[in-house]
């Protein structure tokens, strides 16, 4: 089986210095390797596709073979990382807290630790990150 944190090491070192940033990186039993990328402004199919051949420029299919796919942070993912909240900054989010309670609103700050989410009656709420199970953002059509 191909090692998760095999595929992490190689993804962040192609990464490095770039406005693109690892997510997630998934390997089931049977190596189907799922890796999520993000970025602070775009990503594009290009990107995907140079990350994916970067990826496999350093696998042997001979020696194990393999399913890839790189794909992007998609509309109704949670995020997962600090950085994912900062480039959200100004999104309308939805944050389901570890009590199971969810809070509605701008995410208007994030300094690393804490949140806060401005309430469309003027109000905002402040939150530790601890306390936050899961955050995506909502789209309102």
């Amino acid at each position: 089986m191909i090692n998760g944190k095999f595929i992490e090491n190689l993804v962040d070192e192609f990464l490095n210095g770039k406005e693109l940033f690892l997510v997630s990186v998934k390997v089931s039993k049977n190596n189907i390797i799922t890796v999520t990328i993000d970025s602070d402004n775009k990503v594009t199919v290009e990107s995907c596709i140079e990350v994916s051949k970067f990826i496999e420029k350093h696998l042997d299919r001979d020696k194990e073979d393999f399913e890839l796919t790189v794909t992007s942070f998609g509309l109704g993912d949670f995020f997962t990382l600090g950085r994912q909240y900062k480039k959200n900054i100004g999104e309308n989010v939805e944050v389901v807290l570890k009590d199971g309670t969810k809070e509605n609103g701008i995410l208007s700050a994030f300094d690393g630790q804490n949140l806060t989410i401005a309430k469309k009656t003027d109000t905002s709420i402040n939150l530790d990150i601890n306390e936050v199970d899961k955050t995506r953002i909502v789209f309102n059509f």
